[in-house]
């Protein structure tokens, strides 16, 4: 697991694949640890049914759940930013795989297709419903599966409570405040989210990683992300003692900024933040240079491998290095870290680092 340590609060960064999954687990004296779990990542991040030989892989997700298992302990809050593939599926196949899986779980974040129906006074659309497959019957119809926000609700970890901007939860001496979705963007995506075809080749075969930092930042021009379920992304400051840090899932810029200004903070009075999880893996469309001049932090954090949608963007990173030469880029995932930047590129921006998550960062 890749680690980043502040004092009594670790943080680590799930191999993921494409995904997210990040564990916060803090320790305090003479009290059992606390843990935080925001997303699962995509299915195989718990588990790969047929791997080499037909053999079961176990992922870094279930790995993390059995420690907490085996250790006596609980996934104190679970934090579901949103319902793209890459963020939940790894929890329906834990889920799936494991009947006992809630009695692990005190608390649940998540932001339904019914709860935001109701919270919004309009009708459901059915295109949101998420299952639990039932295990072992292959050609069980997803219908006939367990909704999911049925089986947290009735099973007591869900209070069925909408998670939107403004808001401010206090957990275990940690402040949440939630600076995504707005009630725009839950309406937006209630209104026209569709399901994808399972058949449809998605993935994107090129990166923009030829190109020179100083050609990107020449050339660079900003379009944000309009991605229903990007838009409906938990988003949140997270403050342990006097430090913030940033999980940004994969949420609208525009919509952090209208957060960020709730919170009274502005240009002239950026956020202080220790580390910053990059919005959407690092997407190009998820961080504009606005949101960058409400921030004030050298270190940003990217968790994929980058395989099915060639993230992160270069244009984004080299757009961060142009405003922050300083700038420390932390990698979950080494092999995505040394494709990126050229020798020309560190010869001409010196002073930016990238980094491999491996050994506690102080």
């Amino acid at each position: 697991l890749k680690v980043l340590s502040n004092n009594n609060m670790k943080i680590k960064f799930l191999k993921a694949f494409n995904g997210d999954s990040i564990q916060l687990s803090e320790k305090k004296k003479k009290k059992k640890e606390k843990n935080i779990l925001i997303d699962g990542g995509v299915s195989q991040t718990y588990k790969t049914d047929k791997g080499p030989k037909g053999k079961a892989i176990f992922g870094e997700l279930k790995t993390t759940i059995d420690n907490i298992r085996e250790n006596n302990l609980i996934i104190d809050l679970l934090i579901i930013t949103h319902i793209d593939d890459d963020h939940i599926d790894g929890i329906l196949k834990w889920f799936n795989e494991d009947k006992e899986a809630y009695k692990l779980i005190k608390e649940v974040w998540f932001n339904s297709g019914a709860l935001i129906a109701e919270y919004l006074e309009k009708k459901e659309n059915e295109a949101l419903d998420l299952y639990i497959k039932k295990k072992k019957e292959k050609k069980t119809s997803i219908k006939q599966g367990i909704e999911f926000g049925k089986y947290i609700h009735d099973n007591g970890i869900w209070k069925r409570k909408i998670i939107t901007q403004g808001s401010v939860y206090k957990r275990y001496g940690l402040e949440f405040k939630i600076l995504s979705p707005n009630k725009t963007k839950l309406d937006i995506l209630l209104k026209n989210w569709v399901k994808k075809d399972p058949k449809l080749k998605t993935s994107k075969k090129s990166n923009d990683y030829k190109k020179s930092i100083v050609n990107h930042i020449k050339d660079y021009k900003f379009i944000e992300d309009n991605a229903y379920p990007n838009g409906s992304s938990i988003a949140f400051i997270l403050k342990h003692k006097k430090e913030n840090f940033l999980f940004l899932g994969d949420s609208h810029p525009s919509v952090i900024v209208e957060g960020l200004k709730i919170f009274k903070y502005s240009e002239k009075k950026p956020i202080k933040a220790k580390y910053v999880k990059l919005s959407h893996h690092g997407s190009s469309g998820n961080t504009s240079p606005e949101l960058l001049s409400y921030i004030k932090s050298n270190k940003y954090i990217i968790s994929t491998n980058g395989a099915t949608h060639q993230h992160p963007h270069k244009q984004l990173l080299s757009s961060i290095i142009n405003s922050n030469k300083n700038c420390v880029f932390y990698f979950n995932y080494k092999e995505r870290m040394n494709m990126i930047f050229s020798s020309k590129d560190k010869t001409n921006f010196p002073n930016f680092k990238t980094m491999s998550i491996k050994e506690p960062l102080k």
